[in-house]
């Protein structure tokens, strides 16, 4: 689980995506002096894994003006990647349109990385158990959308990519109607949570809130510790 962890930072950035301004915290995220960013592509700052990603969100706040969450690595001159919450909204009107961004950066779970391995392969190995069950016995019988939902953004989680609603009802096979019901009521339990807000839509960005991510976790390491060969209770 990531956890906020220090001040916010805040900067602006053009609509050509080059930083126009950054405050003290972000210099301390980026582990760069001010005049060492400014005037360079904020998509250079970031993970060569999030940029494509990143690029598509910022261009579409810059296209409809609509503010979004969503999480991001900053990488340091170390090559360290921090993983960072964003909020970005578009201000100004014309020639003068900028993004300003408020930045909270996170601390990274303890887990060691061999756990988080371990726990990634038995969350993907429970959902081609689902997926094969359902295909024997039919989805009346095996298989739970709530569960799965779950187990699918944990292992988005798992390999630090965004996914979004259709994707999920698309993975599980189930209609997006039925996975959107699924969703809200995931939503309304404190266990899953919007990278954007308003409502659910196709394309909305779906997360594991912490107190899910933690849950999980604690499943997943006990289920690891099983299959290691620890005792299991009566």
């Amino acid at each position: 689980m990531r956890m906020a962890l220090g001040p916010a930072a805040h900067g602006l950035i053009a609509r050509d995506l080059t930083v126009i301004e950054i405050d003290s915290a972000y210099e301390t995220i980026l582990g760069l002096p001010r005049e060492a960013i400014v005037g360079r592509n904020v998509l250079a700052t970031l993970a060569d894994a999030d940029r494509s990603a990143a690029e598509r969100q910022l261009r579409r706040i810059l296209d409809t003006g609509e503010p979004r969450f969503f999480t991001q690595r900053h990488l340091r001159p170390d090559a360290q990647a921090l993983w960072v919450n964003l909020h970005v909204s578009r201000i100004g009107v014309g020639d003068d349109l900028r993004l300003a961004v408020t930045c909270q950066p996170l601390r990274e779970q303890t887990t060691s990385p061999s756990s988080v391995e371990a726990q990634w392969r038995m969350a993907r190995l429970l959902l081609s158990a689902i997926r094969s069950g359902k295909q024997s016995f039919g989805s009346a019988l095996i298989g739970n959308p709530a569960t799965e939902i779950l187990l699918s953004a944990y292992v988005a989680e798992a390999e630090a990519k965004a996914i979004q609603g259709r994707e999920i009802a698309d993975r599980i096979a189930v209609d997006w109607l039925l996975a959107r019901r699924w969703l809200l009521a995931l939503g309304n339990a404190g266990f899953v949570e919007l990278e954007r807000p308003g409502p659910i839509m196709e394309d909305t960005p779906i997360r594991l809130s912490p107190q899910a991510l933690t849950m999980l976790e604690a499943i997943f390491g006990s289920l690891v510790a099983v299959a290691q060969g620890a005792p299991v209770d009566a």
